[in-house]
Parts: structure tokens; sequence; C-alpha cells
């Protein structure tokens, strides 16, 4: 499929993610789940393309972000069509970009099909 739709995490969004919640700042998870990823991710699948996330040019990422973004709308989404259906279908839509390390995609990867619930 093609890519359509990109971010580069740390030019569009920050250089410093960290947090889960808004209420821990403006580079938290859920900040970029809300006012990045979701709205393109929903056009990728909707447009059936691919939306790239450039994960290059960082010190890393912590889990409370990661858990925040992509594993908060893998599990949002599995509770209306399953668990292994939202993963397939957003590891269908999301390609994740990283050339500086392979575990940061991983680790992507991992809480995309095992999303851990923090309210």
């Amino acid at each position: 499929m093609e890519i359509k739709y990109k971010i580069n995490i740390a030019k569009d969004f920050s250089a410093y993610p960290a947090g889960r919640f808004r209420t821990e700042g403006d580079a938290s998870g859920e900040a970029f789940l809300l006012d990045h990823l979701l709205g393109k991710l929903i056009a990728a699948i909707i447009e059936e393309c691919v939306l790239e996330i450039d994960l290059n040019d960082m010190n890393g990422y912590p889990s409370s972000f990661i858990s925040g973004s992509f594993g908060k709308i893998t599990y949002e989404l599995g509770k209306v069509m399953g668990q292994k259906k939202a993963s397939k279908l957003i590891k269908k839509h999301l390609s994740l970009k990283c050339e500086d390390s392979a575990a940061r995609a991983k680790a992507i990867e991992d809480e995309i099909d095992n999303p851990i619930s923090k309210k």
C-alpha cells in the first residue's frame, strides 16, 4: 500500500516525548494520540493507505508515552472489534520508520500487539 501520511515525531511533535496523560504535559502519549496520530491513522484506514511514523533522531521513547498513544488506540479499538483484529488493522496501515534503533520500533509493535490499559 502507498504511504500517504507521515508523522516525524521529533519534528512534528516533540524531541522529548514523555508521560502518558495530557495532564503530564504537552509531549505526552495522550497528546500525541489525540493531536497527531488518531486523525491520520483513521484517514489511512478509510483511504486504504499507510501512515508512516518516523521514529528517528530521538534518544528513545518512554514506555508511558508508547502506552499512552499506540497502546491506547489499540486498546480502545480492541474493545469494539477484538484485540487481535484491532492490532492487525493498525499494523496494516502503520509503517514505523527507524534506522536508529530496531528496538524502538519493536517496543511500539509489542504495545500494539499487547496494549496495557492505564486509566
